[in-house]
């Protein structure tokens, strides 16, 4: 429940009183001979107060609604051209009610209608004493919702450059993640006994080691990559694994060529693969079932859970790290379920690249 806005309402009334002592200078200027306290209590000076309170409350609630339409530094001068044109049409529309009030229109007397009112009050408005209030507002806004604008203006660079320091943490945790040392040492490992026992599969496996290395270093610095690319890059990985493992690993690839639209992070698809290897056991008696598939806008890692004993501390990171990592450049989170025997991880898939 929203609070009750107390304090933007006394702010209104201080803005209004400013307002109302302007109209007191000009009326006493105007008219020397008119005691002071009699220009005070003209109702001139009640549509002042009025004028002042609602324009300020309209502008302070305009001010927030720019900042948040606009909310990153480098949009400063689209926030000015927004807040000023609506400013215009606020002034003009609260003088008009206003004075609409105070000229009778709502309030009907003897034998004139609505409309006749209306044309009669019309007629009395001067567009010159529009723009004046106009003017007057702009400069009154300046005065009042600078320092805020200023104040939104430096927040937001500065949490910008947290965001941006935050995202170069991101990936040099991811880079740290990415393929991990002993991925490289065991798939070395397999290489080295491939080359005596079967030099075509060596051959396979080295063309596929490469093709992963090629690729870290060709996306390691991008935000997003096409999820026909981390597909297609996560199918040599997943070629190493079945090669390494051979039938203790069932891999379910289910994407349909209509599925393969709109983006995720790079190497995240790798990553969640690599946990559930590093996580599992597998064996030939007891094979690590993993699929990968799409629903709802989501790359799906799913996989049936038998999790090694003594994991150490660092157990994790690398799902972390790409919770973080996808904070910084969606509001949809990364869905993460795990039951007793099952354990699934869903990458929300981005639909275009923002620039």
């Amino acid at each position: 429940m929203k609070r009750f806005p107390f304090k933007a309402i006394i702010q209104a009334i201080l803005a209004s009183v400013v307002v109302s002592i302007y109209f007191l200078v000009v009326a006493k200027l105007d008219h020397k001979d008119i005691p002071l306290l009699s220009i005070i209590l003209h109702p001139n000076m009640v549509r002042g107060l009025l004028y002042g309170f609602f324009l300020f409350l309209g502008h302070g609630y305009l001010s927030k609604w720019v900042s948040d339409k606009y909310p990153s530094s480098k949009e400063f001068g689209k926030k000015m051209i927004a807040f000023y044109s609506i400013s215009f049409i606020l002034t003009i529309l609260v003088v008009f009610i206003v004075n609409a009030f105070f000229s009778g229109l709502f309030t009907p007397t003897g034998s004139k209608g609505f409309l006749q009112r209306f044309n009669h009050f019309i007629n009395q408005q001067r567009l010159a004493y529009y723009f004046q209030l106009a003017i007057i507002s702009w400069c009154i806004s300046m005065i009042f919702f600078g320092f805020y604008f200023y104040k939104r203006f430096k927040d937001y660079q500065i949490k910008e450059s947290e965001q941006e320091k935050q995202q170069i943490t991101a990936q040099f945790e991811s880079l740290k993640n990415q393929l991990d040392p002993h991925f490289l040492f065991n798939s070395l490992n397999v290489l080295n006994g491939l080359i005596e026992e079967d030099p075509k599969k060596a051959s396979l496996f080295t063309t596929d080691l490469s093709r992963i290395y090629r690729y870290v270093l060709e996306h390691k610095n991008k935000s997003l990559v096409s999820l026909q690319e981390e597909l297609t890059f996560s199918k040599a990985y997943l070629n190493l694994l079945s090669l390494r493992f051979e039938a203790g690993i069932q891999i379910d690839l289910h994407i349909h060529e209509d599925e393969i639209s709109g983006f995720i992070l790079p190497l995240s698809l790798q990553l969640l693969i690599e946990n559930v290897v590093k996580h599992n056991v597998i064996s030939l008696k007891s094979p690590l079932i993993l699929k990968i598939y799409r629903k709802n806008d989501y790359l799906y890692v799913e996989n049936n859970l038998q999790k090694k004993k003594g994991l150490n501390s660092n157990a994790g990171i690398g799902l972390k790290n790409i919770q973080e990592r996808y904070a910084l450049l969606s509001d949809r989170p990364v869905y993460i379920q795990g039951s007793a025997d099952l354990f699934s991880v869903g990458l929300p898939i981005i639909a275009e690249i923002v620039a």
